[in-house]
């Protein structure tokens, strides 16, 4: 089994985001950047079934600046076969229809069995990207996953995987029966960190690198324009209930967030 992960570069989660002089973007100076958390999900997802079966390749792709390639060395440290990385002029400012267009081009090239994306992206939330790449290759997608493996081929049944999809109160059982996208929730196990062996093997391998032009992507094209960016406004200082009597103390809270939280 062949599987291809799209992975983002996004700034670390753990990262305090500053808001930057224009007021439309994010100020990089102090950021760290790093696989955007869902899509380390499902670089970890794919390890998985690397585990089990020895024969599957996992390779990871990004598109972006070349910065980008921290990212892809991060996966090929925790066990990822090959890297790719599209880039160029432009490329880091494509919208979601277009990082989808170009990633398709990669993934016709690449011939995986599954392509594997985080649900959505950390930095603009968008969870377009998935949806959008499985219409550009023409394959079936399946949204939220948790888990995924080869079908039971029992008598009469046809080969392919199986998908474990997360739905309210539980999770929907899904059979793929040739190439499918699918988007990752979160899987099984936290994502792992790299190892020292793979840090120093990941410093080795060549990522080869592709011209966002090469694949037909004009990033001249119209996209949304970001108009304000605002971080959210601060909380204000929190109240301390005295100990005291249970219903005092309980009716003193009920006023408190009818007058002045004004909640209830």
């Amino acid at each position: 089994m062949k599987i291809l992960v799209c992975a983002k570069q996004s700034p670390d989660s753990t990262v305090r985001v500053k808001v930057a002089g224009d007021g439309k973007s994010v100020d990089a100076a102090q950021i760290t950047w790093a696989i955007s958390p869902y899509d380390e999900y499902a670089v970890e997802m794919a390890l998985e079934r690397k585990d089990a079966d020895a024969s599957t390749t996992v390779a990871v792709v990004s598109l972006g600046a070349a910065r980008a390639k921290d990212s892809l060395r991060q996966a090929l440290a925790m066990g990822c076969d090959e890297a790719i990385l599209v880039s160029g002029p432009g490329a880091d400012a494509l919208e979601g229809l277009a990082v989808a267009r170009a990633l398709a081009k990669v993934a016709l090239e690449a011939k995986p069995d599954v392509v594997l994306c985080g649900r959505q992206a950390s930095d603009d939330d968008q969870g377009l990207v998935g949806a959008a790449l499985a219409e550009a290759l023409g394959w079936p997608h399946v949204a939220t996953i948790t888990k995924f493996a080869p079908a039971d081929a029992g008598a009469g049944s046809v080969n392919g995987i199986d998908v474990w999809k997360e739905v309210e109160g539980g999770h929907e059982v899904w059979r793929a029966t040739g190439p499918v996208v699918l988007t990752v929730q979160k899987s099984e196990k936290e994502p792992r960190y790299p190892s020292l062996p793979g840090i120093m093997k990941a410093k080795k391998k060549e990522i080869p690198e592709k011209d966002v032009a090469s694949l037909g992507i004009d990033a001249s094209l119209p996209r949304p324009e970001m108009v304000k960016m605002e971080p959210p406004p601060s909380r204000g200082g929190g109240k301390i209930m005295k100990d005291g009597d249970a219903k005092q103390t309980a009716q003193e809270l009920a006023r408190l967030l009818r007058e002045e939280a004004k909640v209830l």
